[in-house]
């Protein structure tokens, strides 16, 4: 198993499946590939707070997008780093079938975004994806995230793409193009 060809594939549910469908799928990947009680305990870590904290910070930046007239949002977080998180108002954007993602990396402003730092301890006991378990650990931890996100984003009132996507990763992953 890649991580990035899960990726790549994650990247395409994420226009054709539900969010239910989608974390049932990444917790049974987790709980085939992994002993113990691993996917139990990532399905368990309360979101609540880091939702609530996303939706403050989204707020902060739609507001920055409409006066900027931006044309993308990218939300990243750092595995490596509590899962810190920032949003990036973007002057920029392609399509992920233009396959360019240069556009993420020139930014209007940005607003800083909560961190998650359960998420980032179970990461941080595997790493990234060393071994089988490892990948099936960073995964779900990945669609967790998305989940929380994407919850939150479809709270909220958006006409311009929205994207995330983990510290260096490529492609970034679109919510909504």
């Amino acid at each position: 198993m890649n991580i990035f060809d899960c990726l790549d594939e994650l990247q395409a549910e994420l226009f054709e499946k539900s969010y239910e469908e989608l974390e049932a799928k990444y917790y049974e990947l987790c709980s085939t590939n992994v002993e113990g009680n691993e996917a139990k305990r990532i399905r368990n870590i309360n979101v609540d707070i880091f939702e609530a904290q996303l939706k403050s910070s989204f707020q902060e930046v739609l507001h920055i997008t409409n006066e900027h007239s931006a044309k993308a949002i990218y939300f990243e977080y750092d595995m490596e780093n509590n899962w810190e998180s920032i949003f990036f108002v973007c002057e920029e954007y392609s399509s992920l079938s233009e396959g360019d993602d240069g556009w993420a990396s020139d930014w209007i402003d940005e607003i800083e975004g909560p961190s998650h730092k359960e998420f980032a301890q179970v990461y941080k006991e595997n790493g990234f994806d060393t071994t089988d378990k490892a990948r099936a650990i960073t995964l779900f931890l990945i669609v967790r995230t998305l989940i929380a996100f994407g919850t939150v984003a479809k709270s909220m009132k958006l006409d311009v793409p929205l994207c995330i996507g983990f510290h260096d990763q490529d492609p970034v992953m679109r919510i909504k193009e």
